[in-house]
């Protein structure tokens, strides 16, 4: 993760899951951020989604997009977004199209499962605190952009976006840091 990218709102990847697939009306079920569940994603950075960061995706699912890998073809839109307890959920209706014919296929044999999520977020709507070496990244309000099925989840291992964290990441949390200190400075 590159934490300039992250207070400048720059489009981030987190790892969910397909949660129900119905082939036959060509329809995914993707949980797609869990809420109040705090996740070390590498580079001493706890991240935490609250209830309702999500919410007005509600209002718009249709802008919730569907991708076969990030950067790949386009195989759905999402025509139900659900702010849950436990997380935003999408469900998105799956095209016709070859992409999307191999994407349902691969679920259906279990032979992928993971889905990364997309959102933007935004930097007033972050609460960034440090706790010794620690630092904590609380939304309350981010942009849900889609998801994309991918072979591995954005943050599993061995994820290219895992390697690229790790060599950014002493530049990564000074900047956070630095980040951290001009907000308290502000107040």
């Amino acid at each position: 993760m590159n934490l300039q990218e992250l207070k400048a709102g720059a489009v981030q990847y987190r790892a969910a899951e397909v949660k129900d697939i119905d082939a036959a009306n060509r329809e995914m079920m993707v949980k797609a951020a869990p809420y109040e569940l705090t996740m070390d994603i590498g580079g001493g950075i706890d991240e935490t989604f609250k209830r309702g960061t999500f919410a007005r995706a509600v209002k718009a699912p249709q802008r919730v997009s569907a991708f076969w890998e990030h950067g790949g073809p386009l195989i759905g839109r999402g025509i139900q977004v659900e702010d849950r307890e436990d997380g935003v959920w999408v469900r998105a209706k799956i095209g016709r199209t070859t992409a999307a014919a191999d994407v349902i296929s691969l679920i259906e044999d279990d032979l992928i499962r993971d889905v990364s999520v997309e959102f933007r977020p935004i930097p007033e709507s972050m609460l960034v605190t440090q706790d010794g070496d620690r630092l904590a990244v609380v939304h309350t309000r981010a942009h849900l952009i889609g998801f994309a099925v991918v072979n591995e989840g954005a943050y599993g291992e061995g994820a290219y976006v895992s390697s690229i964290r790790d060599e950014r990441l002493e530049r990564d949390r000074e900047a956070l840091r630095l980040w951290l200190a001009s907000a308290k400075a502000r107040r």
